[in-house]
């Protein structure tokens, strides 16, 4: 008898002992199974970019504007927004030396251009220039922005770009419609290197404007084709169900 209940014990405790392992892998099956259902999506990096002008014109002006398309929040998250100006220079610069000595003369055709927001504060400022230097005879007394005391310098042109990015505050920039930056342009050219130098100057200038939005899309991933219609039964009364049922079976089992 005794041999017959030391059997029966250790029956018993076998059984325990794996009752306790397959309850242990229970909350790991819940697991995956919530984590399969769960709702999950894939984010996707994008950018649009575009461009918008002011002809290059006599200075000074400061009444001119880009019009750039805002972004609309609806793509996705907006994560920077970068803003290029590219300033341009033209024109021509006439130097006459006037002094009874010779001087080595040097002159700038130069504007400064700006883009600014709405409220004119600045967001980007460039200053491109076209240097030309010669060494000139003294004054001849002819006027003529020629000779040996003068020279004209005509079709000259340089660029000058600068870039900024914004990884906050885009209030200024999202939304639908359009953006209306303001643009100015300053002459800038001057000359120096004789006490007395006639010059003119003739300035031009332009901008281009460009800005690139980087933003995320989320997209949804798309679910799994079930093979098996699915149950009305909401998933945590299903998980509760088979848990009270194995434990039943095992409580039955061991009693």
């Amino acid at each position: 008898m005794q041999r017959v209940r030391r059997n029966k014990n250790k029956i018993n405790q076998i059984e325990e002992i794996q009752m306790h392992r397959h309850l242990s892998k229970i909350p790991i099956a819940i697991f995956a199974i919530a984590a399969s259902i769960a709702p999950t999506v894939s984010a996707e990096a994008a950018s649009l970019k575009y461009q918008s002008s002011v002809n290059v014109q006599k200075t000074n002006y400061f009444h001119k504007f880009v019009t750039l398309p805002k972004f609309n929040p609806e793509l996705g998250d907006l994560t920077s927004v970068k803003l290029t100006l590219n300033g341009e220079v033209q024109g021509s610069i006439k130097l006459e030396n006037t002094d009874a000595s010779p001087a080595n003369v040097t002159a700038d055709l130069a504007a400064e251009v700006k883009l600014l927001k709405p409220d004119k504060s600045i967001l980007l400022t460039t200053l491109p220039t076209a240097s030309k230097s010669q060494e000139f005879a003294a004054d001849d007394e002819i006027l003529d922005f020629g000779g040996t005391s003068g020279a004209t310098f005509n079709n000259l042109s340089s660029t000058e770009t600068e870039s900024t990015v914004f990884t906050s505050g885009f209030d200024l920039f999202k939304g639908l419609g359009d953006l209306f930056l303001p643009v100015t342009a300053e002459a800038k050219s001057k000359g120096t290197g004789a006490g007395n130098l006639a010059q003119v100057f003739n300035t031009f200038a332009g901008a281009k404007v460009e800005i690139v939005y980087d933003y995320v899309v989320r997209i949804p991933k798309k679910e799994p084709k079930k093979r098996v219609p699915e149950s009305q039964i909401p998933l945590g009364a299903l998980v509760a169900v088979g848990v009270c049922t194995l434990l039943k079976s095992k409580y039955y089992r061991l009693v």
